[in-house]
């Protein structure tokens, strides 16, 4: 039913977005923006998205191979394509690892190591992408602070994602502590009528901790791996970041340069981490219009908002569900794993 749910929202909100920007642009100048863009520079968006994906893909596959040899390329590509269609559809980005966990696991790759490929995915990303807000928080958050009091919703985002990779490392580095901690706040919140079943919250709470510990094991036994991914996982998100530069140049415009374009497009990304909906709906955009108002005219604005969802969001679900819809592929013709706990 939840699924249901935010498949309808997503619809909806590509129709909300279409029809906001023929409301308030007008038919004509849509069309005259559109035509007179440089198509060349909308192909590097377009490129620039499947440079991302590649990437996703690449760190996943090395990670993955590395525990089990036999995979190929072309399925992790489809289980990383299957992510980014449940990350867009769920919110918080949360539908996209156990889908993919159990698509590994039907195509032959062992439960356990899906389990810890994809878990060390994600704190090689969760790395990348704290270090990159760091650094443009510390290069370039003067120039946004016009933004009103907009712009300290940044450290709001900033902290959620520097909170979760605090965790994630406590969990690998004191174990015991965070086990203490994370038992004790599931028990309060039973006490003040928070969570219901606590003794079930609390056994899939200390099974996610104990697969981030064997997880973090991963990386101390190849610090120099996990250091490469993480700096590959850096240039996915300036790939990323990069989308909404060559809109603006695609309309024509080139005061601004290439790093600031890229430190706004991070800052909302921190902003939309914590909008609880799928693919931020509604946060996005208008974190969008807040920061990039400052780069676009006010008559390509809205344009290139919905060239930039049309990229970085709806492209997605379109191409993952292609991916999500083809045959499986095994390993080998052996018999498969069954997941019994992975979806």
């Amino acid at each position: 039913m939840k699924k249901k749910i935010n498949i309808v929202i997503v619809a909806v909100s590509i129709v909300a977005l279409f029809a906001y920007v023929i409301l308030v642009d007008g038919i004509d100048n849509i069309l005259n923006i559109w035509s007179s863009s440089n198509k060349w520079w909308l192909f590097c968006g377009l490129l620039a998205m499947v440079i991302y994906w590649l990437i996703e893909a690449g760190i996943l596959h090395g990670i993955t191979k590395s525990y089990h040899p036999p995979q190929k390329f072309k399925q992790t590509l489809r289980v990383s394509m299957i992510g980014q269609l449940f990350n867009c559809i769920t919110p918080f980005a949360s539908g996209g690892q156990p889908i993919q966990a159990y698509e590994m696991a039907k195509s032959g790759v062992p439960v356990g190591v899906a389990t810890c490929s994809l878990l060390l995915k994600f704190i090689v990303f969760q790395t990348a992408l704290t270090l990159s807000s760091i650094v443009v928080l510390i290069v370039k958050f003067n120039e946004f602070v016009q933004i009103s009091g907009f712009v300290y919703l940044v450290f709001v985002g900033f902290i959620i994602n520097f909170g979760v990779l605090a965790f994630l490392f406590c969990i690998g580095f004191f174990k015991g502590f965070t086990v203490k901690m994370v038992t004790g706040f599931i028990k309060f919140c039973g006490k003040l009528h928070i969570f219901k079943n606590i003794d079930q919250k609390l056994e899939h709470a200390l099974i996610e901790v104990n697969e981030f510990y064997e997880g973090f094991q991963k990386i101390k036994q190849n610090k120099k791996m996990f250091a490469i991914n993480v700096l590959a996982s850096v240039v996915q998100v300036v790939v990323y970041s990069a989308i909404p530069y060559f809109i603006y140049c695609a309309f024509g415009n080139s005061s601004e340069s290439i790093l600031t374009v890229v430190s706004a497009q991070i800052f909302v990304a921190m902003i939309t981490a914590f909008v609880p909906l799928p693919g931020a709906i509604g946060g996005a955009e208008v974190s969008f219009f807040m920061f990039f108002q400052m780069f676009f005219p006010s008559n390509q604005l809205n344009m290139a908002i919905l060239l930039w969802r049309l990229f970085t969001f709806y492209l997605p679900i379109i191409v993952g569900l292609m991916f999500y819809l083809r045959k499986r592929i095994p390993d080998d013709p052996s018999p498969k794993n069954e997941p019994t706990q992975a979806g």
